[in-house]
């Protein structure tokens, strides 16, 4: 009983604080962490999002974006140095066989990815559950853990394109592009989420369940576009872009399940105490079937007026995927013993097989906005990558060759991150510096990152 609330727990935990990481977003550009994250110039979110700033003009001088930036990950030194790569398969934090295996922390490693060095890390809660058990009676206080078991629907995803190759002619492009759909979602059952998050005893009887849900895509997309200038000049101008994707779907899996485990009559008695069942559904067309197929596009508008620049874009307008050769399978299993056999009762059978199925690519969008006047620079985006709204303030202040920077960010929890950091550019290279708070970890306090990369112009 103990290792299956525990484990469901952890479950519990690790995705739902892994959502907030996906907002925050990973970056490498110690730049963009000192401005909070914001996109500014032509690169970015915005070109990333944003069809018509294919065309926009690249900034000259010191407000040139860089060719190229090069993380400098210290966080990694700090990391091998606690934990040596030669002992990684025996040390105590990862491994369940030791009396110091710590899965939070463990966790804390895979939402915050150790790229760059942590000036403050967010204490762990581990120090304060406990347990209250008798012949009938199980209850579990996690103390202040209990705060970080979502009460809501939560998740994680993202929709990515990994490549974009192609070529240009007077602002006509041609490109297959790869893109890639993830999506997982989590929900606790009412007596779940009160065992865990509110104490409350554990139940004869009784049901605790996880619903869940979750899909990956991927494929590639033939795809024909333009970007260019409609009205004005280079000092202020509108200009438009636009593509148009054929979605070719190489393979796809979808699941949704409701599983957890079912207490006995006497919780602490009897020949069955607890009883682990599930059932879900699953459909999937694997690489090599027939190719899903759908159409859908991007739009963008940027307004460009000497110091000032404005845009909108939205990707994946209308792309609904339909796949021709799918299977549908159902599963179900509970851990009772079958009368006569001494075995579990499960099975997975097929429920439909080469039928046609549909998907949909989540719509993503970036408005921007930036003005740069002398050596100053303030930007904000607003960016929703299909899981939720992000919101960056920042700016960048140029003092000859050395840059201030700061700026704030209102993640899709609505908690605000800070950044500031600095730079110095000698000729075509810049050495840059960025620290910037997060709550990509098990615990509600935010820690502080230090990021350092080098740019080259």
């Amino acid at each position: 009983m103990r290792t299956s609330v525990v484990g469901l727990g952890l479950v519990a935990l690790a995705v739902g604080c892994a959502a907030p990481a996906a907002a925050q977003g990973l970056f490498t550009d110690a730049r963009r962490i000192g401005m909070g994250g914001v996109s500014i110039g032509r690169s970015g979110s915005v070109r990333r999002f944003n069809p018509a700033y294919r065309a926009v003009p690249a900034r000259t001088g010191l407000e040139a974006q860089p060719k190229l930036t090069i993380p400098l990950p210290l966080g990694l030194i700090q990391f091998f140095s606690d934990h040596p790569i030669s002992q990684l398969g025996h040390d105590p934090t990862f491994s369940p066989d030791s009396a110091a295996f710590n899965p939070v922390q463990a966790l804390d490693y895979v939402l915050n990815p150790p790229l760059f060095y942590e000036v403050k890390q967010a204490p762990t809660p581990t120090n304060d559950v406990t347990f209250g058990i008798g012949k009938n009676f199980l209850q579990v206080n996690l103390g202040q853990a209990s705060e970080l078991v979502p009460e809501d629907e939560f998740g994680l995803g993202s929709s990515t394109r990994l490549l974009d190759p192609g070529f240009d002619v007077k602002g006509v492009r041609v490109s297959v592009m790869t893109w890639l759909h993830t999506e997982a979602g989590f929900q606790l059952g009412n007596t779940l989420l009160a065992f865990l998050h509110d104490s409350v005893p554990a139940q004869d009887n009784t049901r605790y369940n996880v619903l869940t849900d979750g899909i990956v895509e991927a494929g590639f997309a033939p795809t024909l576009g333009y970007a260019g200038r409609v009205w004005g000049d280079t000092a202020t101008g509108i200009y438009l872009g636009g593509a148009l994707h054929y979605y070719l779907g190489v393979g796809y899996a979808k699941f949704t399940g409701d599983g957890g485990f079912i207490t006995g009559p006497i919780i602490f008695g009897g020949t069955n105490p607890v009883t682990p069942d599930g059932s879900g559904l699953t459909q999937y067309s694997k690489p090599g079937h027939k190719l899903g197929h759908g159409v859908g596009g991007d739009i963008g508008i940027a307004w460009i007026s000497g110091p000032l620049e404005l845009g909108f874009g939205v990707n994946d307008i209308g792309a609904t995927i339909t796949w021709p050769d799918t299977r549908q399978d159902s599963a179900y299993y509970r851990d009772s013993t079958v009368a006569g056999t001494g075995s579990p009762l499960g099975y997975s059978k097929p429920f439909a097989n080469h039928v046609e199925t549909k998907t949909k690519l989540p719509v993503s969008y970036v408005a921007n906005l930036a003005y740069t006047i002398g050596t100053t620079t303030l930007a904000a985006d607003l960016v929703n990558n299909g899981r939720g709204t992000t919101l960056h303030l920042g700016g960048e202040k140029r003092l000859g060759l050395v840059a201030l920077r700061g700026g704030v960010s209102r993640d899709q929890r609505k908690r605000l991150e800070f950044g500031w950091g600095g730079g110095v550019r000698l000729g075509g290279v810049s050495l840059d510096l960025g620290f910037w708070t997060h709550s990509n970890s098990l615990s509600n306090e935010r820690a502080i990152t230090m990021a350092t990369s080098l740019s080259i112009y």
